[in-house]
């Protein structure tokens, strides 16, 4: 027997053929009818015909016998599994269903053919279906009865891709990206042979070559045809598809609409594809975020002229809202690490008329005061920004010492896709006091830092997957009050691994390490040095706790190290935001690696992956301090 499906592409009806399936039928289905009416020929008894009496409706049950993942698709799907849901009730407060006599035969009547083409999507040709009712007993149910044997899968024995339009022609000069794009289309294919054919992988596999080839040069692309031809008796299936790819489309001019204060230039400064090259969506999506974290537009769209009769040179046109010139922001705020705090900041993004971004912070708090004033320009040519800061600062430690800093910071930041580059020139002055304000240390210093940062996740916010490093490198030389001054080198990295696990678990792994390579006489501003402890550090100590004891106060040491490991799961299915965790730190500092010692946290936490970032509250015992402490902090750290 060969059975045909008709599947119908962009108006066109293919034929795919079932090659050698077995007809299924079900055993007959018999429910005892109502009584027939009297003849209307029929001899009158003289006596009055008695009442008719109306039949309740049938008592029935379904029993499915089918393999576990099965049983769950035919229960859910199934017309008759569905009914049987409703005529007790379904969900609380809904009337029960009624079904008549004749419905039931039909529903057990069609049982095996809805069961069967549910079962040939999941890749089952050859099913041995089979049917029964039992008999009527007044006062039990009926039972009816489905026994489905699937028989093996079918798996996918050659997959054929055939290309029209200008891809073809390319193909057939052998223009290396048209390969380079059928040879992606092919690897990326979602159903290759060996595969188990299943109707959803089948669609899915359609539409991701689809839309890969829209998204690399040819976005008019469609559907000639496809097709499935099934053996059922070899359980093997053969696919084919063809693909008219339609023009391809190359960039053209930049059009940009919206601007009233910033200037054109902030806009092209940041495109990278040239006029004449092969479109590339993600050149635009790229394009696009780099835009948005600007800090200058409340709304940018970046899209290309589909008209086929401009695909030499495609338009691409920016439409943007920007943000107010101005804004000022007031916050009351608290950390585990400072305690409560009180913000203002200002940001002017043409300050004094020129192409830089302007933001003036004031931060008072229990633990820590500052103010920062940093200056950023605007996207130059290759997407470099000068930076321009100064700060002040004032920190409080858990011992009551302090540390009053200022620094001067000039450089120039170049933005890649993943990776972030830095290099900068720093003035850095500092004193570290005790609580009888005895000064512990004072040094200023001059140098030069070249900073990478990468990042490579699935969400900048909410990262589930990938990896975010930072690295420094910097030399310059100190100035002493209390001892010698004289060169000195420093070197600083951070890795953090995000991974999911199987089960619905979440990891991240954290290690970071530090060096100043000094002459031990020399002193270091303390900014400069390490310092270890708190929510982004080794948990179930305080803030800027770990560090090297000079005349009883902690002051910062010259080498670091730390590392982390945490593992996170949902809490309940249906809020997937909210997650518990559990974790270990560990940690210290001290001039020498050597002589670090590893100071222990553990604990459990609580995590909500808010809208601005995870949100964190943990709960730590730091071994070596014997303590328990709080901590909650919003958002990730490089």
């Amino acid at each position: 027997m060969i059975r045909a499906w008709l599947l119908g592409v962009g108006g066109t009806a293919l034929a795919v053929a079932s090659v050698g399936a077995q007809s299924l039928t079900s055993d007959s289905v018999v429910l005892a009818a109502a009584p027939a009416k009297a003849s209307a020929s029929a001899p009158a008894t003289g006596e009055p015909a008695a009442p008719r009496v109306r039949r309740p409706p049938p008592a029935w049950s379904l029993e499915i016998d089918a393999p576990g993942d099965l049983d769950d698709l035919l229960r859910s799907y199934l017309d008759l599994a569905r009914y049987q849901k409703e005529s007790v009730g379904g969900s609380a407060g809904e009337t029960p269903t009624v079904i008549s006599r004749s419905e039931l035969r039909r529903l057990v009547a069609a049982a095996p053919d809805q069961a069967r083409a549910l079962l040939e999507a999941e890749g089952y040709f050859s099913p041995q279906i089979r049917a029964s009712v039992s008999d009527e007993v007044v006062g039990q149910p009926t039972l009816i009865t489905l026994v489905v044997d699937p028989g093996p899968k079918t798996h996918v024995s050659r997959v054929q891709m055939v290309f029209e339009g200008e891809l073809d022609t390319l193909l057939s000069k052998d223009d290396p990206e048209a390969k380079a794009l059928v040879s992606e289309l092919d690897d990326h294919w979602a159903l290759p042979q060996g595969e188990v054919f299943k109707q959803v992988n089948w669609s899915a596999a359609k539409n991701g070559m689809l839309a890969r080839m829209r998204a690399h040069g040819y976005p008019m692309a469609t559907w000639s045809g496809t097709s499935a031809t099934v053996d059922a008796q070899a359980q093997t299936v053969q696919l084919f598809v063809v693909a008219d790819s339609g023009p391809a489309f190359y960039f053209g001019d930049v059009y940009i609409e919206g601007l009233k204060a910033q200037r054109a230039s902030t806009v092209n400064n940041l495109v990278t594809f040239s006029k004449g090259q092969l479109y590339r969506e993600q050149a635009l999506l790229d394009f696009q975020e780099r835009l948005q974290k600007l800090n200058l537009f409340d709304s940018v769209f970046v899209t290309l002229n589909p008209d086929p009769a401009l695909a030499a040179a495609a338009p691409v046109t920016v439409q943007v809202r920007e943000l107010p010139l101005q804004n000022a922001t007031l916050g009351i705020g608290a950390s585990s690490d400072t305690g409560p705090r009180i913000t203002a900041e200002h940001l002017h993004r043409r300050f004094m008329g020129w192409d830089w971004l302007a933001k003036t912070k004031l931060q008072l708090g229990r633990d820590e005061s500052n103010f920062q004033v940093d200056l950023i320009s605007h996207p130059l040519p290759g997407r470099r920004r000068w930076l321009a800061s100064t700060q002040l600062s004032r920190v409080e430690d858990s011992l009551k010492a302090v540390t009053t800093s200022e620094r001067l910071r000039l450089g120039q930041m170049h933005e890649g896709e993943r990776l972030e580059r830095t290099r900068y020139v720093e003035f850095q002055q500092a004193e570290v006091a005790d609580q009888s304000g005895h000064t512990v240390s004072q040094a200023s210093a001059l140098s030069g830092t070249y900073q990478w940062i990468w990042r490579n996740v699935d969400h900048q916010l909410l990262p589930t997957k990938g990896i975010t490093a930072i690295a420094s490198l910097s030399g310059g030389h100190s100035f002493a009050a209390l001892e010698n001054s004289g060169f000195f080198g420093r070197a600083y990295g951070r890795l953090v691994w995000y991974r999911p696990l199987p089960w619905g678990w979440f990891s991240s792994t954290r290690v970071e390490a530090g060096r100043v390579l000094a002459s031990e006489a020399v002193s270091i501003p303390d900014p400069l040095l390490f310092r270890a402890g708190g929510d982004e550090s080794v948990r179930g100590y305080s803030y800027r706790e770990l560090g090297v004891k000079a005349d009883g106060v902690t002051v910062g040491g010259r080498a670091m190290g730390t590392a982390s490991v945490e593992v996170a799961h949902p809490i309940l299915a249906r809020f997937p935001s909210i997650q518990g965790a559990v974790f270990m730190d560990v940690g210290g500092v001290a001039n020498q690696f050597v002589d670090i010692q590893a100071h222990r946290g553990y604990g459990v936490g609580l995590r909500w992956r808010s809208p601005v970032g995870p949100l964190r509250l943990d709960v730590a015992y730091g071994e070596q301090s014997r303590s328990i402490r709080l901590h909650f902090s919003v958002g990730i750290s490089l």
